[in-house]
């Protein structure tokens, strides 16, 4: 008898055995109770033995997993089903279902959760590496492999809080089969996070997602059960992300350069180019949504990226007027700019009574994040490709002096691209 022959004989003695039909569905070692009356059935030994001779079972899925899979081929069958009965059609769909699974050499896992404060006239926006913001499309996404359970819960989720958008993103990972990841899903989370990073700086506009709900896009279940959820909404407050063209020719570049950092590390760039992105992207996810945070957020921000440990304030306001200006002009007035934020943030840490030019500045907070989102991006990119004659050793120990040089300033700005 083939392993095919074995299962359909299991399948058959279910269906005569009397059991009821919820013991009968489930999944695989959730409720030992349950599983010990299928495995009961006389013809269950020899079906968990045969079905590991189903050519690349042990490589794909392995030994061990037999009697899950064995299992599943009973819990899944009735599933398809409205009553405890043997019908040939299902059982040669299933079958089929069950042997193209361990026939695809990858698991395919994909996360949705919702955009919010985001807004574009396409409603699909392919983001590469697997990452898509789509319009809400409920047949599309049911389309996608996503349940009616998990659309609901999207759709609940999207209820909440303020900035609830007409857009999901959609992030897809795949791994090759191995029985080590069996019954795991991929990362699509961290593609996610990073998406939404790169779109933060690449413009304006409090863009953020929700919890993500995450499934195996998969012919048959080998025993995944109950819903996946990763991260959490947080409703906070801001304005709108408008999908451009100027974002869309600067993502794909921004990005590549995080993901390269996130495996190759930041430590290319000056200072820690690591807090100060995680500082920048709290200002977007920090609740409460406040000004305060969002200034203490920027500035932290800042101190990681070109702080140092004498006279901060007027060497941070120097370096950020330098690096960013391009005629003295604009200088002066960054400089003094970046004075009147620093100064509000010591009033604010050090518990000081707020005077109307610091409540100005948290009014313009987002002028504040505008000038360190360039200097991010521009650092990004530097730590991704670094240069050999901007090196860290360069920014440690030369940064103040190049800056007072004119011709040196001017070649530091167009090797970070901030002339442009």
């Amino acid at each position: 008898m083939s392993a095919k022959d074995h299962i359909q004989a299991l399948i058959q003695e279910a269906a005569a055995s009397g059991l009821p039909l919820d013991r009968l569905r489930g999944f695989a070692f959730y409720d030992m109770q349950k599983d010990e009356r299928v495995i009961a059935l006389q013809s269950f030994a020899e079906a968990e033995q045969a079905i590991i001779q189903i050519p690349d079972f042990v490589a794909r899925l392995g030994a061990d997993s037999a009697r899950r899979a064995t299992l599943q081929c009973v819990y899944q069958y009735f599933s398809r089903l409205d009553g405890v009965r043997y019908d040939e059609a299902v059982f040669n769909a299933l079958w089929e279902d069950f042997t193209a699974e361990i026939g695809n050499p990858e698991w395919i896992t994909r996360g949705i959760t919702n955009v919010r404060f985001f807004r574009s006239e396409n409603l699909h926006i392919d983001l590469g590496d697997g990452v898509a913001i789509r319009g809400r499309n409920p047949e599309e996404l049911s389309a996608l492999g996503f349940s009616p359970a998990i659309l609901g819960r999207t759709m609940d989720d999207w209820l909440i809080g303020f900035g609830s958008s007409s857009f999901v993103l959609v992030a897809q990972d795949s791994v090759p089969k191995e029985p080590a990841n069996l019954i795991s899903t991929s990362d699509v989370w961290t593609k996610a996070v990073r998406a939404i990073g790169a779109c933060r700086l690449a413009a304006a506009g409090s863009i953020s997602i929700s919890a993500m709900w995450v499934t195996r896009v998969a012919r048959f279940n080998v025993g995944i059960g109950g819903l996946s959820q990763i991260g959490a909404t947080v409703p906070t407050i801001g304005s709108d992300y408008i999908w451009s063209d100027a974002v869309q020719a600067a993502y794909p570049q921004i990005y590549a350069e995080l993901k390269k950092l996130e495996s190759s590390g930041y430590g290319a760039s000056p200072g820690n180019l690591a807090i100060a992105l995680r500082s920048f992207m709290g200002t977007y996810d920090r609740w409460p949504t406040l000004h305060e945070s969002q200034l203490l957020d920027t500035i932290t921000a800042l101190e990681a990226l070109l702080g140092t440990e004498t006279e901060i304030a007027f060497k941070l306001a120097f370096r950020v007027a330098a690096l960013l200006a391009s005629s003295d002009a604009e200088r002066a007035h960054i400089l003094k700019t970046m004075k009147d934020f620093y100064d509000t943030r010591s009033k604010l840490v050090h518990g000081a009574a707020l005077k109307p030019k610091h409540h100005q500045c948290l009014q313009s907070v987002d002028d504040l994040r505008a000038l360190v989102r360039k200097l991010l991006r521009a650092f990004v990119a530097l730590a991704a490709n670094p240069p050999a004659t901007y090196n860290k050793a360069f920014f440690n120990e030369r940064l103040d002096m190049a800056l007072v040089d004119a011709t040196e300033r001017e070649n530091l700005r167009a090797a970070l691209r901030l002339n442009e």
